[in-house]
């Protein structure tokens, strides 16, 4: 909404929003005096939480035993997936006494009240680090004293590799789909603002111009642009 009533001349957009959990695009005719008419959307259920549980498995999870104990693979992912409450509960129920030391007490440190969700924080500041950055270090001392995390930024593109896939499998889509290049992209959600996201739609746009909206506050300026319109 706030990008067509920011356009001019009426022209033809796709309109690219990757939030947390969904994929979402529209093909659309926005800008002029008329109201924006949407002809055809696509979307897929994956998103930046995809980047972060990968992420989260691949950079975090070994120094908690992930890939040298015994320790069953699905409770990385119950610790990692902070937004299930099911899977929250099924690894605070675990028991790792029998575990190897560091990783018994590092466990156990993370099934303390609040700590999976300060590892997920830490998680997404590596994810936003890295989309510029070519390493990254991150503070555990709320696991163990003196406990560092350091993050390359390829551990972040080896992470994002499925979901980029999947993307530009979508992207694909949408060209053939529609059968010709808009006039402009605009990519908005809380995602846009990587690199390697930014790089996959411009490349599959590569005539149309690439507008950027506020990751954060793109809906809201929106909203608020229709409130005034009342």
């Amino acid at each position: 909404m706030h990008y067509h009533a920011a356009s001019p001349a009426r022209h033809e957009a796709v309109v690219v929003d990757i939030g947390g959990g969904t994929t979402d695009i529209a093909h659309a005719s926005v800008g002029g005096e008329g109201a924006p008419e949407v002809h055809r959307a696509w979307g897929v259920a994956r998103g930046g939480t995809d980047i972060d549980l990968a992420l989260s498995l691949a950079g975090y999870m070994p120094l908690f035993g992930r890939g040298s104990t015994r320790v069953p693979a699905h409770h990385y992912v119950e610790a990692a997936m902070v937004q299930d409450m099911t899977r929250q509960r099924d690894f605070r129920q675990h028991r790792y006494a029998d575990a190897p030391a560091p990783y018994d007490r590092r466990l156990q440190a993370l099934q303390d009240t609040g700590n999976t969700a300060r590892l997920y924080r830490a998680v997404e500041r590596s994810k936003i680090a890295l989309s510029d950055a070519p390493r990254h270090r991150e503070d555990l001392g709320f696991i163990e004293h003196g406990l560092e995390v350091g993050i390359e930024a390829d551990t972040l593109v080896d992470a994002a590799s499925a979901y980029l896939r999947e993307l530009d499998q979508l992207l694909a889509q949408v060209r053939a789909d529609i059968g010709r290049e808009p006039a402009a992209v605009f990519l908005t959600g809380g995602m846009s603002r990587a690199g390697y996201i930014q790089q996959r739609v411009a490349a599959s746009f590569a005539s149309a111009r690439l507008v950027h909206g506020d990751p954060s506050f793109g809906v809201v300026q929106g909203l608020a642009l229709a409130a005034a319109r009342r």
